[in-house]
C-alpha cells in the first residue's frame, strides 16, 4: 500500500483561497463521489463492506471537515460504494464525473483495514509494545479532493486502532472482528470528524470498542440476558455481592516445597512419591517436581481452606499424545490432591489439561455481543465451527458434592459445575472481572470453588 501524501502547498492553496472569499459568497459545492472499502486481513469476508445506510458517514462529513474546508455537500447527489475484491485496487480511484461535470469539487473516501503489524513495520503509525498486543486491526480512512482540472487539492488520513475491550458481554473471544459489524462502521463515521485541514497528515486513533463473541451451544444458553455479578479486586482480596450477599474472598501465596527426585533414601519424607514419580513419569531425570500448599480463606465466613497438590515442572514443555499441547506445569495424575478445611480433609480433586468438550461448539463466523443472543451478525469468513476446549479441568468432591472448574486461558473463561450443572460462568485474567450465576443453595462449596478457581497454582504462567 502507498502512503498517501498531501503536499503543504496544496493544502495551504485550498484553505488560503477558501479564507479570500467574501463572507456573503455562496460556499462552494463538493460531491462525494464514492466509498471504497478493502480487508487486508479478511478479504473475503462480508463485515467489513460499507453499509447500505451511509447517511452517518456523510453526515460526519458535513459537520466537520466541509465546515473546516467551507464546503457544502450536494446532498441530492447519489454516492456510490465499492467492496474491492483485489488487492491492487487499493489506492486507486477511478474519477467519473459524468453526472457531476459542473460541480466544482469532488470527494472520495477510502477505507482498509489492515494488520497493526502490517502498520507499524511501514511506520504508518507508532505503537507501543502493549499497544501492539491490545490492537486488533488498523483501520486506514483517506479523504481526498479533487477540483475541476482534476488535480488533488486536499487529502487527510487518518488511522483507527480497534482494540476490543470486555464490557458486559461474556464468552468466546474471537481474531476474527474487533467488535459487532453494526458499531463498526458507526465508530468509523465518529472518525470521520478528525478529516479536517489541520494536524498531521496522518493521525493515529486508538479506539476501544466492546469486543464481539463467537456464538456457541455452551455458554450463550448460560449467559443469554442475565444480570452480571461485578468483583472488587483493587484490594488485597476479592469481593462480591450477589443475591446470597456479601462475599470476600482471599487468594495468598502459595507454598513450594522442592522435592529430591534423586534421593531415594528411606529417610527422604518423599520416599514412596520419588519411587512413584520414577516409575510414572517419562522425564523424571530433567524434570523439577514440588509439593505445594495453597492457603485460600472465605474471608465473610471465616473458614480457611488449604489445597495440598503435587507438581512437575517442565522447563522445556513437549508435545503429549496425539499431538496434543502440554502446559509445562503438570498436575501430577497418579496421586491424590487433596481439599483440607483447617486441619481436616473435605475433598479432593484431579488436573487434566486441553480437554474437549462433547458435541459442545463455538461458530467464529456468527457473533454476538455476550449478553443478548438473539441479536447475531454474521462474518461471512471463511472460519467453520470450532470443539470447545478446555486448557485446564479441574475434578473433584468436596462437601458430599461432584465439581469441575474449566478454565480458558486463551479466552480468559472459568466455568463452574456443581453435580454436572452450570452454576458459574466467569471472565476475567488471573482475577474474576464479572459472572453470571445461578446459585444452588451451597454458598460454602460455591465460594470454595471461586476460590480454587482463582488459586495462584492454576494461574496460567506470565
Amino acid at each position: 500500500m502507498k502512503r498517501l501524501i498531501v503536499t503543504k502547498f496544496l493544502l495551504f492553496t485550498l484553505v488560503f483561497s477558501f479564507q479570500g472569499w467574501s463572507q456573503n459568497a455562496p460556499a462552494p459545492t463538493v460531491v462525494v463521489e464514492q466509498i471504497q472499502a478493502y480487508s487486508y486481513l479478511n478479504p473475503s469476508a462480508s463485515y467489513w463492506k460499507i453499509p447500505a445506510n451511509i447517511s452517518p458517514i456523510l453526515e460526519s462529513l458535513d459537520s466537520s471537515l466541509f465546515v473546516t474546508l467551507k464546503m457544502q455537500r450536494d446532498k441530492g447527489y447519489v454516492t456510490t460504494t465499492n467492496a474491492l475484491t483485489k488487492l491492487n485496487q487499493t489506492g486507486k480511484i477511478k474519477i467519473d464525473w459524468s453526472n457531476s461535470l459542473t460541480i466544482p469539487y469532488h470527494a472520495y473516501i477510502e477505507i482498509y483495514e489492515m494488520d497493526p503489524e502490517f502498520a507499524y513495520k511501514n511506520d504508518l503509525v507508532k505503537l507501543s509494545e502493549r499497544e501492539k498486543d491490545s490492537i486488533h486491526s488498523v483501520w486506514f480512512i483517506a479523504c481526498s479532493i479533487f477540483n475541476l482540472k482534476k488535480e488533488r487539492v486536499f487529502q487527510k488520513t487518518i488511522m483507527l486502532g480497534f482494540t476490543p475491550v470486555e464490557s458486559i458481554g461474556l464468552g468466546y473471544t474471537i481474531k476474527s472482528s474487533p467488535t459487532m459489524p453494526s458499531l463498526l462502521y458507526y465508530t468509523i463515521a465518529k472518525a470521520m470528524n478528525y478529516l479536517d485541514a489541520a494536524g498531521d497528515e496522518i493521525d493515529f486513533i486508538n479506539v476501544k470498542v466492546p469486543a464481539a463473541y463467537a456464538t456457541d451451544n455452551y455458554w450463550m444458553p448460560f449467559v443469554h440476558n442475565m444480570p452480571r455479578v461485578l468483583f472488587d479486586t483493587t484490594k488485597k482480596f476479592i469481593s462480591f455481592e450477589d443475591n446470597a450477599g456479601q462475599h470476600a474472598l482471599r487468594v495468598p501465596p502459595a507454598v513450594l516445597k522442592k522435592i529430591n527426585n534423586k534421593d531415594r533414601s528411606e529417610t527422604n519424607p518423599y520416599k514412596d512419591l520419588v519411587e512413584l514419580i520414577r516409575k510414572t513419569r517419562p522425564y523424571f531425570n530433567r524434570n523439577e517436581y514440588y509439593q505445594v500448599m495453597q492457603p485460600l480463606r472465605d474471608i465473610q465466613n471465616n473458614i480457611d481452606y488449604t489445597l495440598e497438590s503435587y507438581i512437575e515442572f517442565n522447563s522445556e514443555p513437549v508435545v503429549g499424545d496425539n499431538s496434543s499441547p502440554k502446559l509445562a506445569i503438570q498436575f501430577l495424575p497418579e496421586v491424590i490432591h487433596r481439599i483440607f478445611q483447617d486441619k481436616d480433609s473435605i475433598g479432593n480433586f484431579s488436573v487434566k489439561d486441553f480437554v474437549k468438550e462433547e458435541n459442545k461448539f463455538y461458530y467464529p463466523d456468527i457473533v454476538y455481543n455476550g449478553y443478548d443472543s438473539s441479536k447475531t451478525a454474521n462474518l461471512g469468513t471463511i472460519f467453520t465451527k470450532q470443539s470447545i476446549t478446555h486448557t485446564r479441568v479441574i475434578s473433584g468432591k468436596s462437601m458430599n458434592h461432584d465439581f469441575v472448574i474449566q478454565l480458558n486461558y486463551e479466552n480468559n473463561i472459568t466455568t463452574i459445575l456443581i453435580d454436572k450443572q452450570m452454576v458459574m460462568a466467569i471472565s476475567g485474567n488471573k482475577k474474576p472481572l464479572q459472572m453470571v450465576e445461578k446459585r444452588n443453595n451451597l454458598p460454602a462449596l460455591e465460594n470454595l470453588l471461586l476460590l480454587i478457581a482463582y488459586a495462584e497454582i492454576f494461574q496460567q504462567p506470565g
